[in-house]
């Protein structure tokens, strides 16, 4: 794709990833383009986001304050993002779309090229979804979560009891109401009747990442103000 010109950023903690990445990217646009790397967003919105074209941006990064929503709120104020994550599910796909990402691929798509689709596709100014994904989703549309289970999942996922779940709801639930939401969850994914591996349902759906600690004032609301 040479064409005018521009820069471009990629927001990725893996190293390695982020220079397979930077440099899939830089062959791809050509010499006219720049292709930059951060490993957190914080380092990226110290450098300044407004002059990129378009940002590439992992969901969770280890190392920095910023990561899953709150970072694609940030980045998209003031940049077109193009979330290249390792998340699959329905759940971080509508929870990037709503927080402001123009586009998404994942990491685990074995056709290196739909992330160049994705990015001549944010940058000529069209939404992007990886079709592979949406196919893989398409198959198990029945298993996504509504967003109130999303947020008894990610409440218990970060260790908060029944009482604690429904005081820190938003409007709050009864003791009842919580464990009506959480019997849905397992009915929905039966494979989840126990807390540990809703933990881990939690984390591979996006809901929360692998290193993140309770917080009472976020856990209700990750995206922050």
């Amino acid at each position: 794709m040479e064409a005018a010109g521009g820069q471009v950023a990629v927001v990725e903690d893996q190293g390695f990833t982020r220079l397979v990445t930077m440099e899939r990217l830089g062959a791809h646009l050509g010499t006219s383009w720049r292709v930059d790397g951060y490993p957190t967003v914080e380092e990226l919105l110290e450098a300044g986001a407004g002059h990129y074209h378009l940002v590439v941006l992992d969901l969770q990064i280890r190392g920095g304050g910023m990561e899953g929503t709150a970072a694609v709120r940030a980045v998209s104020r003031l940049a077109p993002v193009l979330v290249f994550s390792g998340l699959a599910s329905g759940e971080a796909l509508a929870q990037a779309r709503s927080a402001g990402a123009a586009g998404y691929v994942c990491k685990d798509t074995p056709d290196v090229g739909v992330l160049m689709q994705g990015v001549d596709s944010v940058l000529a100014g069209r939404p992007y979804a990886d079709p592979s994904m949406l196919a893989r989703l398409a198959t198990a549309a029945h298993k996504v979560l509504s967003p109130r289970q999303q947020e008894v999942l990610r409440l218990e996922a970060l260790g908060l009891k029944l009482l604690q779940i429904a005081r820190a709801c938003n409007p709050p639930l009864t003791e009842a109401g919580v464990r009506r939401h959480i019997e849905r969850i397992v009915e929905i994914y039966p494979e989840c009747a126990r807390q540990p591996e809703r933990v881990r349902l939690a984390v591979q759906l996006g809901l929360v990442s692998p290193w993140e600690a309770y917080d009472p004032a976020k856990a209700a609301h990750p995206d922050g103000p």
